[in-house]
């Protein structure tokens, strides 16, 4: 079974829950871009189009509604960078119960 709307959408947001993802900080900013985000994009086309598209269609509804904020930071943009690079595989991933 794959992950798909809402679900998707749940398991991209999850990667941000902790304090760290990948070895780097997620503070309060880079959770709500991720949020704006991952809100605004349809996820089976994030999920089949090429890396620079992903990072793209990611960043927009970011700089939509928050103007500067990824200029101003860059923990935010490396992490929405990070998420269109791994989002493919994590909508795709089997979701398992406990």
């Amino acid at each position: 079974m794959t992950v798909t709307g809402a679900g998707a959408r749940a398991v991209l947001l999850g990667q941000f829950e902790d304090a760290w993802r990948d070895g780097a900080p997620v503070f309060a900013c880079c959770r709500r871009s991720v949020a704006i985000a991952v809100e605004h994009v349809d996820v089976v086309d994030l999920a089949t189009a090429d890396p620079t598209a992903r990072v793209h269609m990611l960043r927009e509804p970011v700089e939509a509604a928050q103007p500067g904020q990824l200029d101003g930071h860059r923990c935010c943009a490396n992490h929405l960078a990070d998420l269109a690079f791994d989002a493919p595989g994590l909508i795709a991933e089997p979701i398992h119960t406990s």
